[in-house]
């Protein structure tokens, strides 16, 4: 089990994220059934650890801050698929969990100290559904570390890593100057 208390995570949630709400609560418990479930106990000196959030909501911020699961270091993946549930890859075990709030949950109230006593009163059982999952689309690519593969674009000249070029016709193409939908539109050029 964890070496810190569920209150000290979520403190650690709470100041990463910047106020106490309901996803902070939830995600520190959904990270905290992760470490528990792997046998983790302390994630901050653990690095086989990644996780996938299905949000961009404060969940992530929690599941960041408790799990030690940072983008940066190729530990947090996201889907944007709105849904307050993460699934947690060991990397050690090479085993997966999906953990995901039940949709029969009230809503919780917004005072903070009724909100801590509307959690404190269910169980994760309550609280959440989880099952074991297998990666469908997880490969060397997505590991945690040194890019294992530098590209450039053919056509603009950016470097793209980890292969997630477009290559065409013996060509490699960034997503955009392949024609795939990206979430910009290149404008002007700006002189810096």
């Amino acid at each position: 089990m964890s070496e810190r208390t569920f209150e000290e995570d979520l403190q650690r949630a709470i100041a990463f994220h910047g106020h106490m709400c309901a996803g902070q609560i939830i995600g520190t418990r959904m990270a905290r059934i992760a470490l528990k479930h792997f046998g983790i106990e302390d994630p901050y000196s653990y690095r086989d650890l990644v996780a996938f959030v299905e949000c961009d909501r404060c969940l992530a911020d929690a599941v960041i801050s408790v799990a030690n699961c940072h983008l940066g270091r190729r530990r947090l993946k996201w889907a944007d698929y709105g849904i307050m549930a993460a699934t947690f890859y060991d990397l050690g075990s090479d085993r997966a969990i999906r953990i995901a709030e039940r949709p029969d949950v009230p809503h919780a109230p917004r005072d903070k100290q009724e909100m801590l006593a509307f959690f404190a009163e269910l169980t994760d059982d309550e609280l959440f559904y989880a099952h074991e999952v297998s990666l469908t689309d997880f490969d060397e690519f997505d590991l945690p570390g040194r890019p294992r593969r530098k590209q450039y674009c053919g056509v603009c000249g950016d470097l793209i890593h980890d292969n997630r070029a477009i290559e065409r016709d013996g060509h490699t193409y960034c997503r955009r100057c392949a024609g795939e939908h990206v979430y910009y539109t290149l404008g002007a050029p700006i002189s810096l």
